[in-house]
């Protein structure tokens, strides 16, 4: 009786806070342990691919992967899924998604039944370089009475590199404008490079400099110039003269005429020593350089090299 007695106590005493107990045990049981079934996860996917080569298509992040077994409210800590494309070419590559390829550590005791999507499209380019003048946007008109003479910029090339198509395009590397509103005096200026792409880099770690000349206002003045072959006497150059415009400042003192230019053109070789050749003369001036004289424009650009007919 006392035995009864015992076991009656124990059962019946507070007998709501013992069954809330064997509840929370019993649901403490179940995570621990997991619940049977199937759930979806995002997988995280891995794409490797050669060095020289870049994703230039969407790429997704994750694949859905549906898992069969003991599953525990998170995620495996160690699943995802690899694709290894470091054997492959440029262009499309189409890329199966089985179960078989998602790794998944044995001991999860886990069953991989499904993969979503299941095939994936990726396209590879080559990553290529190339140099590209730097072009420096002039923004704004200096002080009444003076002009723009000429800009010179440090590097004056840059190597971008990114993949194929989109470096391909690109003709050359903008800077930020430089501003010369108002200005009166020559300059320098040190300016980033614009952003070209997402996907294109380039190599240049720090600004660019900028060496701004100005000077007085200059009037336009034109000259006609003998156009003179070089290499070899038996040829000439048909128009014989070139017209030259040349920018002069007016603050210039001297008289500018033909003799302080000089027109050249090289002969041609001898494989084409019978046929009709253009060559685009080289106009230059000569003596002392006067200071804000520049060549504007050369008319005609082209001029033909005929051989002189021999008298008999």
């Amino acid at each position: 009786m006392k035995a009864i007695r015992f076991l009656r106590e124990i059962l019946l005493t507070n007998w709501w806070f013992k069954l809330a107990a064997l509840f929370l045990a019993y649901g403490l049981w179940l995570v621990i342990r997991g619940s049977e079934g199937e759930r979806v996860f995002q997988v995280p996917l891995t794409v490797k691919i050669p060095s020289n080569m870049v994703i230039v298509s969407e790429q997704p992040n994750s694949v859905e992967v549906t898992l069969e077994g003991s599953l525990l409210p998170g995620a495996p800590a160690d699943i995802s899924y690899d694709v290894d494309l470091q054997s492959a070419g440029e262009g499309d590559q189409v890329i199966p998604l089985t179960v078989n390829r998602v790794r998944l550590s044995p001991a999860s005791g886990l069953r991989v039944v499904q993969v979503n999507p299941d095939i994936v499209t990726l396209v590879l380019e080559k990553i290529v370089f190339r140099d590209v003048p730097v072009k420096i946007p002039i923004e704004g008109t200096p002080a009444p009475g003076f002009d723009l003479y000429k800009w010179v910029c440090l590097p004056s090339h840059v190597r971008i590199s990114g993949p194929r198509s989109r470096v391909s395009p690109v003709k050359e590397a903008e800077t930020d404008p430089v501003s010369i509103s108002g200005q009166s005096r020559s300059f320098q200026s040190a300016v980033n490079l614009a952003p070209l792409n997402d996907d294109i880099h380039t190599g240049l770690a720090g600004p660019v400099k900028v060496d701004i000349e100005l000077g007085s206002h200059r009037e336009m003045h034109k000259l006609r110039i003998p156009v003179t072959v070089l290499d070899d006497p038996d040829f000439v150059a048909s128009p014989a003269y070139i017209s030259v415009s040349v920018l002069v400042p007016m603050t210039f003192k001297g008289s500018l005429t033909a003799s302080d230019f000089r027109a050249t053109v090289s002969a041609p070789n001898s494989e084409l020593a019978d046929a009709r050749v253009s060559a685009k003369p080289e106009v230059e001036l000569i003596g002392d350089l006067k200071a804000g004289i520049a060549i504007a424009q050369i008319s005609p650009e082209e001029v033909a090299l005929l051989r002189k007919i021999r008298k008999k």
